[in-house]
């Protein structure tokens, strides 16, 4: 369900209304990127259904923590085997408008984590600063929060990191 475009700050707004050019040049109107991020991040936590319901979002916490894979009586606490789990779950957790919204955006930040050198925005501060709004996890107690939450940043940065093989059906790459 599409529910419009994020919502930009009250000057933008005005100047691109004023206009009512279907073709207008979003460049010339020098958005900081911040401003731009934080209308983007709004419009996912605010307008958006979450991209994963509450049984698929229990189970990316097992992946990210590496709980759950048990082989021949033995937790299996192996990256590869995480990735697989994610790429699963990714494949059938996600309905194809929130699978094809995750792919572009995750294709985006995989872009701009490429230019780290250039605007500072590696995969990990990317992942610091979207995990919450990728991954909305309402958390009883300050200590859960704690334990879980360099999991899940782990996780939204392995998802940019691993975006061709998470989502084109590339091979992953090796992290060395």
């Amino acid at each position: 369900m599409f529910v419009g475009p994020p919502e930009l700050p009250t000057g933008y707004r005005a100047r691109t209304q004023e206009d009512k050019d279907p073709n207008i040049d979003l460049d010339s109107l020098d958005i900081p990127v911040n401003a731009v991020a934080t209308a983007l991040k709004d419009f996912f936590s605010k307008k958006l259904p979450p991209l994963l319901d509450e049984a698929s979002m229990a189970q990316l916490e097992d992946i990210a923590t590496m709980r759950g894979c048990i082989a021949g009586g033995v937790e299996l606490k192996d990256r590869s085997w995480r990735l697989l789990a994610l790429r699963a779950l990714l494949h059938t957790a996600l309905t194809p408008l929130a699978r094809t919204t995750l792919d572009y955006l995750l294709h985006h930040f995989a872009r701009v984590a490429d230019n780290s050198k250039l605007n500072s925005m590696d995969s990990k501060n990317l992942a610091i600063c979207w995990w919450p709004t990728l991954l909305p996890v309402q958390f009883s107690d300050m200590g859960r929060f704690e334990m879980t939450r360099p999991y899940l940043e782990d996780i939204v940065q392995t998802m940019i990191d691993q975006h061709p093989f998470l989502f084109r059906g590339q091979e992953a790459f090796v992290m060395v």
